[in-house]
C-alpha cells in the first residue's frame, strides 16, 4: 500500500516564540512522502542565494507550510527573517498551526497571522483567504515566488505569469514546478525529479 499523509485540524494553543526550539525531524517526516523527501537532496548541488531578508509569495498554498521551509533551508542559508504571504481560498491556517505544533514548533498569533522560528530563522506568515487572481493587484512586490501544483489553476489566466514576473523584485528568485519557460531568468541547473511535471524551474530575475 502506498504512503498516505493525513492532517486533521485540532485546537492548538499559541505558546509564543522560542528561537532555540528546533523541529522534531522524525515528526516532520510524517508530513512528506519518502520520494519527495529524498528528492530534496538534489538541491544540495545548487549554489545558494545570499538573501538575508525576504518576502515570499505562495499561491494555492493549502496547508503546505513545510515545503517552503525545506527550500529555505537549502537555498537561502543566510536568511534571517522571511515574511510569507500565503494565499488560498480554503481556511488552512488552522491546519498549518496543527502541523507546526505537531513537529514541535511554537508560535505566536494575531488574527490571520502567525510568527515562529524555524531553525533560528524568524518566519512571519500572513494567511490571505482569497482567490489569488483577485488578490494579486493589491499585493506588494516580493523577493521569492514559490509554487507547487498550481498549474491547472493558473492556466485559466493568460496574464498570471507575466504579472508574477512584474511583481518579483530584481534579483528575486522564482521557484516553480511548472511554467515560466518564456521569461529571461538566470536559471539554475535544476534536476527535474524535483517537480511532478518535468518543468521544474529555479531562476533569478535579472
Amino acid at each position: 500500500m502506498g504512503q498516505v499523509i493525513s492532517v486533521i485540524e485540532r485546537p492548538v494553543t499559541a505558546k509564543g516564540l522560542r528561537k532555540e526550539a528546533f523541529p522534531n525531524e522524525k515528526r516532520v517526516r510524517k508530513y512528506i512522502f519518502d520520494e519527495e523527501y529524498a528528492s530534496l537532496g538534489l538541491l544540495s548541488s545548487l549554489v545558494p542565494f545570499s538573501h538575508r531578508q525576504a518576502t515570499l509569495l505562495y499561491p494555492g498554498c493549502g496547508s503546505d507550510i513545510l515545503f517552503p521551509l525545506f527550500y529555505l533551508d537549502r537555498l537561502f542559508p543566510q536568511v534571517e527573517n522571511v515574511h510569507y504571504i500565503f494565499i488560498d481560498i480554503q481556511p488552512c491556517l488552522g491546519l498549518i498551526k496543527t502541523i507546526l505544533d505537531d513537529v514541535g514548533v511554537s508560535f505566536k498569533e494575531k488574527k490571520n497571522s502567525i510568527d515562529f522560528y524555524w531553525k533560528g530563522k524568524l518566519i512571519q506568515v500572513d494567511f490571505i483567504r482569497q482567490d489569488v487572481f483577485s488578490a494579486l493587484p493589491t499585493l506588494p512586490e516580493f523577493d521569492i515566488y514559490f509554487e507547487r501544483a498550481f498549474r491547472i489553476m493558473k492556466d485559466s489566466c493568460a496574464q498570471y505569469e507575466p504579472f508574477i514576473i512584474s511583481k518579483l523584485k530584481k534579483n528575486g528568485v522564482l521557484i516553480s514546478d511548472s511554467g515560466f519557460s518564456q521569461f529571461p531568468l538566470e536559471r539554475l541547473p535544476v534536476d527535474q525529479r524535483l517537480g511532478a511535471y518535468g518543468e521544474m524551474i529555479i531562476g533569478k530575475k535579472k
